[in-house]
């Protein structure tokens, strides 16, 4: 508030130097004026050094944090809010989020063999999906929506083919929160196209994800067969 203050203070004595013809006062007013802009465009670069400072060190604080928790590989989101980790020692999927940096982190671990169901999401759309057949049931969409899907695409055919969001949801055996989701992609309201960087850059990262959770599945299906068999 005050660096506006300043601001306008200095743009209100220049117009004042500008309109008088007195050459002195003129001169000082003009001064005065350049002076508090000045003052102002100082204060101004100082509070967002400052900020981008705190923010830095919050960054970093964060980032440190989420890479001590055990794991063998990972993704870190670039604000460093979350992270989506895996510990092939222990047999954990781990979940690490944060609502802002200096905030809480909250981890979820889920053992391998606790994960059901992993899909692709684009906004609401499942894209992809990989589920543990050996489970009845599915608490994620299913797939006999055909003619619904059918009539979405007519519709959005000639339309610009954009995102806005792009995640993993997983299905697993967590009592208090059994659907999981991790964002890869978020431009909340703006959507983008699937031909920028940034998209491309994200599924990527995405599918790379998606294929090592099937691949987790997929291991725990198999080895629960013989278990079945003897039943």
């Amino acid at each position: 508030m005050k660096i506006i203050f300043f601001i306008l203070l200095g743009i209100i004595y220049l117009f004042l130097a500008n309109a008088i013809n007195i050459i002195i006062i003129q001169e000082v007013f003009f001064l005065i004026g350049l002076a508090l802009v000045c003052i102002g465009i100082v204060r101004y670069i100082k509070e967002r050094y400052l900020a981008a400072q705190a923010l830095a060190a919050l960054t970093e604080a964060s980032t440190e944090e989420i890479m001590a928790i055990p794991h063998t590989q990972y993704t870190l989101s670039s604000n460093a809010l979350h992270a989506l980790l895996l510990n092939e020692q222990t047999n954990m999927l781990i979940i690490a989020q944060r609502e802002e940096l200096g905030g809480e982190l909250t981890i979820t671990e889920i053992p391998f063999s606790k994960i059901y169901e992993v899909a692709i999401m684009e906004d609401e759309v499942f894209m992809l999906k990989t589920k543990n057949y050996l489970m009845s049931g599915s608490l994620l969409e299913e797939d006999n929506e055909d003619e619904e899907l059918a009539e979405q695409e007519d519709e959005e055919e000639e339309e610009e083919d954009t995102v806005t969001k792009l995640s993993l949801k997983l299905v697993v055996d967590h009592l208090s929160d059994p659907i999981l989701e991790y964002t890869f992609m978020d431009t909340e309201e703006d959507p983008i196209s699937k031909e920028e960087d940034e998209y491309k850059e994200a599924m990527e990262l995405c599918e790379k994800w998606y294929q090592k959770i099937s691949v987790i599945i997929k291991r725990h299906e198999l080895e629960r067969v013989p278990i079945r068999h003897w039943q």
